[in-house]
């Protein structure tokens, strides 16, 4: 008798990169995990509902939606939309916001909200470029950022890996799309993505 041996193919191995992201996302599973915590239902968002109304979205992405509840609350007035999120069941698609398997052009309007520095630096850019990707040409996006250290904690860990000033998160966002600096008494980056898509870089 003749036996066929199978292949077997081995994963290719973690990256450094790679661990880290690992190490970050555990935090959020424990965060997710938690009995009675209500982390990532903040609905940083909330506030910014107008501002998301006013160009009439069909359909909307929230990338780091935590509990998923900007979009249901946009959903309850007419406006479609997904909430992707690395870690919350809750959210319509659990993926890291700098490979969401989306396709492209299908959001009128992307947003985040207290979400892009929760990535790592490393991660920021390719973000930046993947809401551009899944974004129709010239869409719209709506941004708040924390510029300060997380007060939450997991292990002694904050969670804000990306600390930095506004000008810095703005030159950021300029390499994807043109954007205003948030209007006296507003935390929101408002502005539209720019039509060639062009990014990134370290």
């Amino acid at each position: 008798m003749t036996t066929t041996l199978t292949p077997t193919t081995t994963p290719a191995p973690a990256t450094p990169l790679d661990a880290k992201r690992a190490k970050e996302r555990a935090k959020y599973l424990a965060l997710a995990n938690k009995p009675g915590t209500t982390y990532g239902s903040s609905n940083h968002g909330r506030a910014a509902i107008p501002l998301i109304q006013e160009g009439k979205p069909r359909f909307v992405v929230d990338f780091g939606c935590g509990r998923n509840d900007l979009v249901r609350e946009l959903r309850r007035l007419g406006i479609d939309g997904l909430g992707v999120d690395f870690a919350f069941p809750e959210a319509d698609l659990v993926r890291p916001m700098h490979a969401t398997a989306l396709q492209a052009g299908i959001a009128d309007v992307v947003t985040s909200f207290d979400a892009l520095e929760h990535l790592l630096p490393e991660d920021v850019d390719l973000t930046l470029a993947e809401m551009r990707r899944v974004g129709v040409p010239r869409g719209r996006f709506i941004f708040s950022i924390c510029t300060r250290p997380s007060t939450t904690t997991v292990a002694g860990e904050g969670l804000h890996p990306t600390v930095r000033p506004l000008d810095w998160w703005l030159e950021r966002i300029a390499r994807v799309g043109v954007a205003s600096k948030p209007k006296a008494g507003s935390r929101y980056i408002v502005g539209r993505f720019k039509s060639d898509g062009g990014c990134c870089g370290a």
